[in-house]
């Protein structure tokens, strides 16, 4: 076991001792160091044989509890800060990107700048995709092509354009969303160097993942078979049933609907909703979603000349939008047109999300600083802090659904009594009664 000291966050431990109905009078009985310092109700340092107890007793693992670093405000990061975490890749024997990092507090997925090293006259060999979603967007100077697939054609293999014009040139160029596990890669158009920011967003799956990759082989071969179908949402639907002890001659029953196949209840919306209401479970999980604003791959593009057509006011800014996805409710961005001279702090969103300075030198106004700001500077900014620009310059905006997401907002949409839920959450050190 390492020597060096582990702090265990209180709040967490207790909230899984609660959760595991394990009262500090029961800990006193086995563990009586451990049990004097919960009773402290303060974060402390956990012996190796307290943390022995917890890990093998009481079956709560150290990641579970373990005293993290707090998620801050904001992470401001200058131009050289962020060109000294540059590092060289190399693909097909030659030197194909430079990586540029932006700042993220610890654990969470980061976005990175890439210079497009390809040259034009070659195919640019693909990667092999990633679990997470990603906007990209061209920075300029220049057009790149993007290609995503083997085959070269017009979905596999475009231009992605770099507004090179002086109308509106703070929306600086084409962006697109790619889907998990998409192939992609990129080269030059010209002879002129080019960068673009890929947006890489927290997945929708990790959790899932994270969770599917510690169970045994014959556990995951049995949801594959279970979910293997023409039809995932029957699929679907059908471990709902068997998890509930619900056969189709029983829910025919209780509906009061000849019900003969899965697919008689996903294609008949009347049927699905009666079913879903039977069973309690949310009749938008099985809603047919044609997504119709991707392309053959999965792929969602919007030009800059259409980002233009969404050019409108919003607060002391204008602003235009990225592209987006409807799979991917918590990525979404949009460019900004700072030109004001008010140090305004208008600014407060539901989830963390990161700025790039396209253009200017200007003011990042937040608690009661005024940060001066330039091209090339990147903020990542928390959830729900008051923040906002003043002066004269451009920046793009991107959120990824970190801090709080759509299924966050979901549960929370659900809870009974919601206030009171979340006001008894944060920061909770009540036990569960009992003592």
């Amino acid at each position: 076991m390492s020597k060096k000291k582990i702090i265990i966050d209180f709040i967490k431990l207790n909230h899984w001792l609660n959760a595991r109905k394990i009262t500090n009078k029961f800990i006193d009985k086995k563990q009586k160091t451990l049990s004097k310092k919960l009773s402290l109700k303060k974060n402390f340092t956990i012996s190796p044989k307290e943390l022995n107890f917890v890990n093998s007793d009481l079956s709560i693992p150290t990641e579970k509890i373990i005293l993290q670093n707090k998620i801050p405000d904001y992470i401001l990061w200058t131009k050289s800060k962020i060109d000294k975490t540059k590092r060289p890749i190399k693909r097909d024997g030659i030197h194909f990107y430079n990586y540029y990092s932006l700042p993220i507090p610890n654990g969470f997925v980061g976005p990175v700048i890439l210079d497009i090293l390809c040259p034009k006259n070659r195919l640019p060999k693909l990667n092999n995709g990633h679990l997470e979603q990603a906007i990209t967007i061209n920075l300029g100077n220049s057009d790149i092509y993007g290609r995503w697939g083997k085959k070269k054609n017009k979905i596999n293999f475009s231009k992605i354009k770099f507004n090179s014009s002086s109308i509106n040139s703070w929306i600086v160029g084409d962006t697109y969303v790619e889907p998990t596990y998409c192939p992609h890669s990129y080269s030059r158009a010209t002879d002129y160097n080019s960068q673009i920011l890929s947006y890489t967003a927290k997945s929708p799956l990790e959790k899932f993942v994270k969770n599917l990759n510690n169970w045994s082989k014959s556990n995951y071969e049995n949801l594959m078979k279970n979910i293997k179908s023409k039809n995932l949402r029957a699929s679907i639907l059908k471990l709902y049933l068997d998890n509930k002890g619900v056969d189709l001659k029983y829910l025919s029953k209780k509906i009061k609907v000849k019900v003969k196949s899965l697919e008689q209840i996903i294609n008949n919306k009347r049927i699905l909703i009666i079913t879903c209401k039977f069973l309690k479970i949310n009749f938008n999980l099985f809603d047919k979603n044609n997504y119709t604003s991707e392309d053959g791959i999965g792929k969602t593009y919007l030009s800059y000349k259409d980002s233009f057509k969404t050019i409108r006011k919003f607060k002391s800014y204008t602003i235009a939008s990225m592209a987006s996805s409807e799979r991917y409710s918590d990525l979404f961005g949009y460019f900004i047109k700072v030109l004001g001279s008010k140090k305004v702090k208008d600014l407060c969103d539901y989830a963390s999300s990161h700025y790039l300075v396209t253009d200017g030198n200007f003011s990042f106004n937040i608690d009661n600083k005024s940060i001066k700001i330039k091209k090339g500077d990147a903020i990542w900014m928390s959830s729900f802090k008051l923040h906002g620009f003043s002066g004269k310059g451009s920046l793009l905006k991107i959120s990824n659904g970190e801090n709080l997401d759509t299924s966050d907002l979901t549960e929370i949409l659900n809870i009974y009594k919601p206030f009171e839920t979340l006001d008894r959450s944060y920061k909770d050190r009540t036990s569960w009664g009992y003592e």
